[in-house]
């Protein structure tokens, strides 16, 4: 995309990112507060409710009681999980789903060594592979197998593989998606931005095909929604809402405290954090504006929406958003000769001047 921009929109582009990079380096926030009710975790929770289903115990009948015990919200009915992941810890236990979740993280970046196309050379291809391997890192530690947001990152990681992936078939993502659905409501941007294009380019069975599943988790939604609202008690807390309005320092610091960059200078983090973006840019075609709306529309969401202990909605860019990284290079090529490209003439060549 960068090599069409015309030479005033290349100098504004690089000059976004170099003062993004400046705002980084010189005024750094800190650390997203990771909020804890005491000393009791949400990881401490989530597990406690699958011990209470282990127990004999509803699922939502543990988790209300549990979250109204330790003064979590009920309210809205989303402040409780979809009940599919830990009913799947209920019934196989975490090791066994932490090893499900590191055969999925092996399947992404196997995708991913084919994933972005022409004319991305190999080289960026096992950057881009190796990118994703380092950054789904931290989501499939032990401790966060709980966490669906990490289980939905990686499906959306694998989707947006897919997608990009031309020997893909059209249903590959569709069931991809449908799965991370199932595990979290927060995976229904890449639903919406699918149908959309797949409605502009006149795809009409891959069009109703994401309609069947918006069809399907709408159904599934409301039946959570019943389920929730027979425990809920009129004392229970009601959530203080999601109108953070953190804005870009939200986003930076999510995919900071979500990856192994939290263990280097938070400077340094925070430029690495935001360079991907611009390499992400230098991808062109279909897959290149579908990649840059997810991801720029992810992002967007956090810096909106997410509230300071909301710093965990950073695992639905990982470790896609990483692997722009592998695309710097290009990118920055690109927008060098989109900056000296000499001015052509109106015209064409220019005629002669008259005598």
């Amino acid at each position: 995309m960068l090599a069409q921009l015309s030479r005033p929109y290349a100098i504004l582009v690089a000059l976004f990112f170099l003062v993004a990079a400046a705002w980084c380096l010189s005024t750094p926030p800190g650390h997203v507060s990771k909020a804890v009710k005491g000393h009791y975790t949400d990881m401490m929770l989530f597990r406690d409710i699958v011990k209470e289903v282990q127990g004999g115990k509803d699922y939502y009948h543990a988790a209300t009681d549990l979250q109204r015990a330790h003064h979590y919200p009920t309210r809205p009915f989303v402040t409780v999980r979809e009940p599919t992941l830990y009913l799947a810890g209920a019934s196989f236990g975490w090791d066994w789903l932490n090893l499900a979740e590191k055969e999925l993280y092996g399947a992404v970046i196997l995708l991913w060594l084919f994933a972005l196309p022409a004319p991305v050379m190999w080289l960026e291809k096992l950057a881009a592979a190796g990118l994703i391997a380092a950054a789904g890192l931290a989501p499939i530690a032990t401790s966060l197998t709980p966490m669906s947001e990490a289980w939905c990152g990686l499906l959306v990681t694998l989707a947006l593989g897919l997608t990009l992936w031309p020997r893909a078939k059209w249903w590959m993502p569709v069931l991809v998606i449908a799965a991370a659905l199932a595990l979290r409501e927060l995976a229904l941007p890449f639903l919406l931005l699918a149908a959309a294009f797949a409605g502009w380019e006149r795809r009409w069975k891959e069009l109703a095909a994401w309609g069947l599943v918006a069809v399907l988790f709408g159904i599934g939604l409301a039946l959570h929604a019943h389920q929730v609202g027979l425990y809920q008690l009129p004392a229970d807390y009601q959530s203080p809402g999601w109108a953070g309005g953190l804005g870009p320092r939200a986003v930076l610091l999510a995919l900071v405290n979500t990856t192994l960059l939290h263990l280097l200078p938070i400077q340094l983090a925070l430029v690495i954090a935001l360079l991907p973006l611009l390499g992400w840019l230098a991808l062109d075609g279909r897959g290149g504006r579908f990649a840059v709306l997810l991801l720029f529309g992810y992002a967007l969401m956090i810096a909106l929406f997410s509230r300071p202990d909301n710093f965990y909605w950073g695992f639905l860019l990982i470790p896609a958003w990483f692997a722009g990284l592998a695309l710097l290079p290009r990118a920055l090529i690109q927008l060098y000769r989109a900056i000296t490209r000499k001015p052509s003439s109106r015209f064409g060549r220019q005629s002669a001047p008259a005598h």
